[in-house]
This record gives C-alpha cells, structure tokens and sequence, in this order.
C-alpha cells in the first residue's frame, strides 16, 4: 500500500476522532456547589466528561450559561470554564477544607476533603462579558457577581470535585 494511502485510511480518522468533542456522561447523582454569598445562585453539575464535570451556572432556577470544572493535571491548577452563546471565559479553582487551602503539593488537606471552592476570576469575567446585552446583565446583577467572586459550598454528593461514586 502506499503511504498516502495509509494516510488517508488510517491517520485522517484518528486524526477526526481525536479533535471530536468529549462524549458527556450523565452524573449518578447531581453535584450543587451553593454560593455563600447568595444562596440563590447555584451550579448545577450534571454531566461528566473526559478531565472534567459539566453544568450550569443558575440563578433563582434560571440558567444562565454552560459551567465547567475540572481537575489538575500534573502541574497545572484545577480550572472552569463559563459558556454562553459563543462565548466563554475559563480561570483557576482554588479548594478548601473548611478555611485550610488544598495545595497539590502537600498531603493535607487531601484533595477529597474539599467543601468549599473559589472560582478565581468569575467575577471579573462575568463584568467585562463581551456581548453587549449581557454585559448589560451581568454587570447589575449584584447578587450574580457577589456569588462569582466568593466562596461556594460543595454539596455533600461531590468529594474534591469530583462525585461520590467516583
């Protein structure tokens, strides 16, 4: 056979089924992260895919865009990301156990003790979103970036972030 055909045959669909986005799998059991700064504002984790869970950032039972969270990597921070419409912000979350920081690079607290989170960045982002109209709606939405730029609760059906079946 010649190259250009093991090319064609056998590199261009790994190539397509590498770049396809990650299949979502349904969580057994919902993860709520709960903002302590506004008990109305909520993110809802839903789905797992490769390297993260996936949800929605909601407001009073509104959704108000497509919120990821996801896990480290050797050397590099837990992050998330916000998503809606065409746009999206992402930055690094920060865990705690109580008022004690995780670090990756101590044994205590371990990473599954995590009850509560900080999503660095979300604040701002939400202020300074693109899109005209909900820039708009972000920016006088006082209760929404009080939450964005505090701590939030981890539900008792997450560990660390992740669910507690696994």
């Amino acid at each position: 056979m010649k190259r250009g055909g093991i090319f064609r045959k056998i590199l261009i669909p790994c190539l397509l089924w590498a770049a396809a986005p990650a299949t979502a799998i349904p969580l057994p059991l919902v993860c709520e992260l709960t903002s302590e700064e506004s008990s109305g504002v909520r993110i809802r984790l839903t789905e797992r895919t490769t390297g993260s869970l996936k949800g929605e950032l909601i407001q009073n039972n509104r959704s108000l865009g497509v919120f990821q969270s996801g896990k480290p990597k050797r050397g590099k921070d837990p992050w998330w990301s916000f998503q809606q419409d065409n746009q999206s912000s992402t930055g690094i979350s920060v865990f705690f156990k109580d008022a004690e920081i995780w670090n990756p690079y101590r044994r205590l607290p371990r990473p599954q003790d995590s009850n509560r989170v900080l999503f660095a960045g979300l604040g701002p982002a939400l202020w300074n979103w693109a899109a005209a109209q909900q820039r708009n709606t972000f920016r006088n939405n006082s209760d929404l970036l009080k939450a964005a730029g505090g701590l939030w609760s981890i539900s008792s059906q997450c560990v660390g972030g992740r669910t507690v079946d696994g």
